[in-house]
């Protein structure tokens, strides 16, 4: 069974990279692939933790959650800082 585990939990961070590669690259935004390829990376780390029982992989998983909110905080800055100001936009003609 757990042989299955892993090998699924493989397989979500091998889709996770090739669909964080294939967001990147078709919005032209790193940071949305970057948000696809934590949110796989994640749902490994989960799926791991439901058989595991040591505190080792509660951790990585706690980290991995923590990895993921804060790099999904800096990308929305980010892209907050990028948004045009309302403000300073013209009207349209």
């Amino acid at each position: 069974m757990d042989t299955l585990r892993d090998a699924i939990a493989l397989g979500l961070v091998g889709a996770g990279l090739v669909s964080g590669a294939a967001v990147a690259s078709l919005v032209r935004a790193p940071q949305e692939g970057l948000r696809w390829l934590l949110d796989f990376v994640l749902a490994a780390g989960l799926l791991r933790l439901s058989t595991a029982t040591t505190w080792t992989a509660l951790t990585t998983v706690a980290a991995l959650v923590a990895v993921r909110q804060i790099a999904g905080l800096g990308i929305r800055r980010g892209r907050a800082a990028r948004a045009p100001d309302a403000a300073t936009r013209r009207p349209a003609a």
